[in-house]
């Protein structure tokens, strides 16, 4: 992931190619496999165990290594070695570069003190983008500690990256009260407290997920696409709602549903977190108690 981050700041500046980029995030992608994959391949866990942990993840809000323990399929020492064996994503990244003569050390150190200043991140920031784990980097964009919202916002950002892509760049999130769309997928969550959580953007960004989700190649943003995000929407918020009623927090989820080309109006704050996927953007939206009409 933190490829996906200083490889596009070097891209913007001229430091590399596109050709350059693809290639060495095309690397990337062979030395670091997924935690059941390497689970199964060091002989740890049965292939039928790690499919079902999989499927389990569709259920709850777990990671791999967490659930695999949980389920008696691996020791906390286990998981740890093999997390290990994915190989850090700064140091794959920074080494491919280096192996393909792409840029020296000394050029990288230099890029990544311009990366650090020109976006502002603090020490422990970079040290989370450099670590790869979504649980530390979200943080770095989102405010995490805003009642409901941070946690739906971050529950749902790990359920892109588990369902759709887990190759997931962020941009700082911001609020509004205005938003004008050309295309919304969209659920109301009603009780203890009102959420509407939304994906939208242009049809790229929004069809990366429609896509992704039904395993279909749809090619513009019909019903199809769309019912395919509002599952996915539906899908997430449940593991939200079944989160809260744990905590005696009661939430019902109203049916997904979608517009086009209309201004979503709300009488306070609509949390915006831009998401790059593959290199097309759509925007996450949360709102809390506040009135939201489309118009």
């Amino acid at each position: 992931m933190f490829g996906l981050y200083f490889g596009n700041y070097l891209l913007e500046k001229n430091k590399i190619s596109h050709s350059q980029l693809e290639k060495v995030s095309l690397q990337q992608q062979t030395s670091r496999a997924k935690l059941g994959l390497i689970a199964v391949a060091e002989k740890l866990m049965t292939t039928k165990q790690a499919e079902e942990i999989n499927e389990l993840q569709k259920q709850k809000d777990n990671r791999f290594g967490d659930i695999a323990i949980e389920k008696g399929y691996l020791l906390k020492e286990e998981v740890t070695h093999l997390l290990n064996l994915q190989g850090n994503p700064y140091i794959t990244f920074v080494q491919t570069l280096v192996d393909n003569n792409i840029l020296t050390m000394d050029k990288i150190d230099e890029y990544i003190k311009q990366f650090k200043d020109d976006y502002g991140f603090s020490d422990t920031e970079f040290e989370a983008l450099k670590s790869g784990d979504i649980d530390r980097i979200i943080p770095v964009f989102v405010d995490i500690n805003i009642p409901f919202a941070g946690e739906c916002i971050s529950l749902t950002l790990r359920n892109i990256i588990r369902f759709i892509n887990n190759k997931l760049l962020l941009k700082k999130a911001h609020t509004v009260n205005e938003y004008i769309f050309p295309s919304l997928a969209y659920q109301k969550l009603v009780g203890s407290h009102e959420l509407f959580v939304g994906f939208a953007g242009n049809d790229p960004g929004l069809l990366t997920i429609a896509r992704t989700f039904a395993k279909e190649d749809f090619e513009t943003m019909d019903e199809d696409a769309f019912d395919s995000i509002c599952e996915f929407i539906n899908c997430s918020n449940g593991l939200y709602a079944s989160k809260l009623s744990l905590e005696d927090i009661h939430i019902d989820m109203t049916p997904p549903s979608y517009s086009q080309n209309s201004t979503l109006v709300s009488d306070g704050d609509i949390y915006i977190v831009p998401v790059v996927i593959n290199g097309k953007q759509l925007d996450l939206l949360v709102a809390v108690d506040q009135n939201i009409e489309i118009k």
